[in-house]
């Protein structure tokens, strides 16, 4: 009788299956007594991890959101337009010769308070028309105190100094400072912050006039010192 030869390949392959399935049993049951999920089934345990870092990112994207509404509406009400009538804020600023001032040593005299960025053509500009009609000013006993904006506002210029000087024709009386940056805040609120932006300040305090672009503002601005008896 003739022997087949494909029994002994077929019940050797059977052999191999059997055990490479008791192999996986065996690492299966192993991964379980672990608490690892059975590499029998990694998509699930792939989809739940997944998940679970979508859900941090929506979450963390919300708390952000939050944070930042909470950002703008603190800020916004810190922040407002002054308005004529109101009490001018007395934040301090640093002086030419490096003191420490406020609006409260210029208290029983008017004041045009002026912020400029060094930078600014328009302020180039105001500087000289201040210059040109300095009689008026001194006649009328207002002070001039023209401050640099904190930080020049980001950009880099010359000091108020040089910037009075070289603009405003040597004059010696204008004032120059530089804004602290709660008073920059508080004079020039953003975020339409002006680099040009003036007040005229009563001797107690409070706002009498304000505009932006000192250079075309001189006739509104005197009209305004001669109306409120100044």
């Amino acid at each position: 009788m003739e022997m087949n030869s494909d029994k002994p390949d077929e019940s050797n392959n059977e052999i191999e299956r059997l055990k490479k399935e008791n192999e996986k049993l065996k690492e299966n049951q192993k991964l379980r007594s672990q608490n690892i999920k059975p590499i029998s089934d990694p998509s699930k345990g792939h989809y739940k991890i997944k998940l679970k870092y979508i859900v941090y990112a929506a979450v963390a994207v919300i708390a952000i959101f939050i944070i930042l509404d909470i950002f703008v509406i603190n800020h916004a009400n810190s922040s407002k337009y002054l308005t004529v009538g109101e009490n001018a804020p007395n934040y301090t600023f640093t002086a030419e010769n490096g003191s420490t001032l406020s609006l409260n040593n210029y208290k029983g005299t008017p004041i045009l308070l002026w912020f400029v960025a060094t930078w600014c053509d328009s302020c180039a500009e105001g500087n000289t028309a201040v210059a040109d009609n300095l009689n008026f000013f001194e006649t009328h006993n207002v002070k001039i105190v023209e401050l640099e904006q904190y930080d020049d506002l980001g950009e880099s210029g010359m000091s108020i100094s040089q910037f009075i000087s070289k603009y405003g024709n040597n004059n010696s009386y204008v004032h120059g400072g530089v804004a602290s940056y709660n008073m920059t805040l508080a004079y020039n609120t953003p975020p339409t912050m002006q680099l040009d932006i003036f007040y005229l300040i009563s001797p107690s305090g409070k706002i009498l006039y304000k505009g932006e672009g000192i250079a075309n503002s001189i006739p509104q601005l005197e009209n305004a010192i001669t109306k409120n008896g100044l």
